[in-house]
């Protein structure tokens, strides 16, 4: 026990082969604490261990007593058959022993990790990458609630059994695991405009590093693995600027240059998301106005538009941003025409119809693309509300030209009155016959969810792209806003109804912002899901951190949409099975009652459906991560506090 302690101290450690010794030993007439052992284990490892129960034989200095290993893990068993021969010799497990034991316990991980890594790589390349769901035994279950008590908080873990809700009209989710769709995930992510790079700077270097944890590292925050960058400024940068100094008239775009990115902060918190999530962030790059002297109206604002005969410079520019960004390490993934190419704002904007959209991306973007060898940037259009992508999108993809250019669309979700101050409204009127008929009324706007499925229809071989949405303050000091739990429930709302009309990936507008909301140059303010306190030090994480902290966790890129509904209305849900076979299933209930409904899971063919009764507190989001683990702790795992096994983040502590 103390020389394994000994040892983690060092950090030393077997991956995929995580043991602790807990014994009570005497070592130089000393009481060691067994407990001290595992906690020491647990909090270097990260994961709990498995553990080796002993007993000591009295008077011994040191212990080399018969061993009893529980688990499957190969250093436990390395451990279990070195026993008999420390015995033999009437030593103790010293450090010799435990390192032969850790290599031998390495070398069967290191074989059965190559047989798994091949059997994955044959099940791809036969399977199309499909993921093959498991036979679902339990569910883990992850809760956030208004109340407070909860934060993407692990619950216990729930057995599947035997369906015993008594029909299909009992409150239910229930989930077809083999509907797989064709198309994998992309995943989830954040904007990294100038205000968000402005407001994390103003942070102590340690809490920039725990918001930049909390969003993107896989295993210790959301995991976030897209983004989406400015090209140019936009409203969200403190003033109006270009990507380098262009001489007027210059189509050669001779002065361009995205050393501003440097120097702004924007690349280097790029980097570090990279860093710390792992991988490459998925980036999309997105144009608010090209230089004024390529607009009709000489301006960076209002209804200006590209001159056509610009077009072919505008194209390049494009082209320079993403080679120029990959010279910097940060590789673009795609482009967007145009940001809300309908909207006329008091920032930087730019308008297109739907044939000038077309004839840009048919005789220009897509072809300098081509010509300089980056066919494999995709491109996308629209990038605007939902009300009017229909529309756009049948405009558009009807020129085959075009269309063989364009991998796919992107929206927004301004336009909903309940949430917005400037969107035309109406009241529908009904009586609530449950209370003596009493007048009710629903709002309307300009939403538009059911306009995704149309254009997931209209051409299934494209794709479609969620690229902004935040909460406007409207006027309002974000003060109001801090802890609104509407927030987080509208972020909910949009990326269940989003994602089942055939949306493949969701990224948020700013990563965070400032007290003010800002800053933002002409002061638009709006909310973000963490807002850097400048005046503090401190990060204050929002109800929509944790609401979409419950998909961005658990679905993981390259998940397929399984099918999934609800006889409950309150119950909004939706499902992804992972590419490792588990299936994540959220729940969101944004009433003021708990619901219990049986989660109903059915596999492939004509099995049996897996069912467990579960429950949806009231205001709240539940995700429950279906495996083929058992629900039931192992006995050793119940004699210890649970305390011992929970990491808590700082953003989890921020919450409490």
């Amino acid at each position: 026990g103390c020389q394994l302690r000994r040892m983690c101290t060092r950090r030393r450690r077997v991956r995929g082969a995580i043991v602790a010794m807990v014994t009570p030993c005497v070592v130089a007439s000393r009481l060691c604490c067994a407990g001290d052992c595992a906690r020491a284990f647990a909090s270097v490892a990260g994961e709990p261990p498995v553990l080796l129960a002993r007993r000591a034989p009295s008077g011994a200095k040191a212990v080399g007593a018969r061993a009893m290993f529980l688990g499957r893990s190969p250093l436990a068993a390395a451990l279990s058959a070195a026993a008999p021969e420390s015995r033999k010799q009437g030593r103790s497990f010293d450090r010799s022993a435990l390192a032969l034991a850790a290599a031998a316990a390495a070398a069967a991980a290191a074989v059965a990790s190559s047989s798994a890594s091949s059997a994955s790589r044959c099940e791809a390349a036969s399977g199309a990458g499909r993921p093959q769901p498991r036979h679902f035994r339990r569910l883990s279950v992850v809760c956030t609630r208004k109340d407070g008590t909860q934060h993407l908080e692990e619950l216990p873990a729930v057995a599947l059994g035997a369906d015993k809700s008594g029909g299909s009209q009992a409150p239910s989710v229930f989930v077809a695991a083999g509907s797989q769709t064709d198309k994998p995930f992309l995943g989830f992510g954040g904007s990294f405009t100038e205000s968000s790079a402005h407001s994390l700077g103003r942070l102590p270097a340690e809490k920039q590093q725990e918001v930049m944890r909390a969003y993107f590292d896989p295993q210790r925050g959301l995991g976030y693995s897209i983004g989406r960058v400015h090209m140019g400024s936009c409203d969200f940068s403190l003033s109006s600027w270009t990507c380098g100094d262009f001489a007027e008239g210059d189509h050669a775009l001779g002065g361009f240059s995205v050393e501003k990115y440097e120097t702004l902060g924007i690349l280097p918190m790029m980097r570090q998301a990279a860093a710390l999530a792992g991988a490459p962030i998925t980036l999309l790059a997105s144009p608010w106005s090209p230089p004024p002297w390529m607009k009709t109206k000489k301006q960076f604002h209002g209804d200006g538009r590209l001159l056509p005969e610009f077009r072919e410079a505008w194209a390049l520019h494009f082209v320079k941003f993403v080679q120029e960004m990959g010279k910097k390490g940060v590789p673009i993934w795609g482009v967007s025409v145009q940001n809300e190419p309908e909207a006329a704002q008091i920032w930087e904007s730019c308008i297109y119809n739907a044939e000038e959209e077309t004839v840009f991306i048919r005789d220009h973007l897509g072809p300098s693309l081509a010509r300089n060898h980056l066919s494999d940037i995709k491109v996308l259009f629209w990038d605007h509300n939902r009300d009017g992508m229909f529309e756009r999108a049948a405009a558009t993809y009807a020129d085959p030209e075009a269309a063989k250019y364009i991998w796919g669309m992107c929206m927004h979700w301004y336009g909903d009155p309940r949430y917005e101050s400037w969107p035309p409204r109406v009241e529908v009127p009904y009586m609530d016959r449950q209370k003596d008929a009493k007048p009710i009324f629903e709002l309307k706007g300009c939403a538009g969810f059911e306009n995704v499925r149309r254009v997931a229809d209209l051409r299934p071989d494209k794709h479609i792209l969620f690229s902004e949405g935040c909460q406007e303050l409207g006027g309002r000091p974000l003060s109001q806003l801090l802890g609104d739990w509407n927030v987080g429930e509208r972020y909910a709302m949009n990326i269940i109804n989003d994602l089942n009309a055939g949306c493949e990936g969701f990224i948020d507008w700013n990563l965070c912002l400032d007290e003010t909301g800002g800053p933002n140059h002409v002061g638009n303010l709006c909310c973000a899901p963490v807002i850097c306190d400048g005046k503090s030090g401190l990060p204050l994480y929002q109800p929509s951190f944790w609401y979409l902290g419950h998909f961005s966790k658990y679905i993981r890129p390259g998940a397929r949409r399984v099918l999934s509904s609800t006889s409950r209305d309150a119950l909004e849900v939706t499902s992804f099975l992972n590419s490792d076979g588990r299936l994540a299933v959220v729940v969101m209930n944004q009433s003021e009652v708990s619901i219990k409904f049986w989660m109903k899971i059915a596999g492939e063919g004509k099995g049996p459906v897996a069912a467990a009764l579960v429950e949806a507190p009231a205001r709240s989001i539940v995700t429950f991560v279906a495996d083929d683990g058992e629900a039931e702790l192992p006995f050793w795992r119940r004699l210890l506090p649970s305390s011992w096994f929970k990491t808590v983040e700082p953003w989890q502590r921020a919450a409490k």
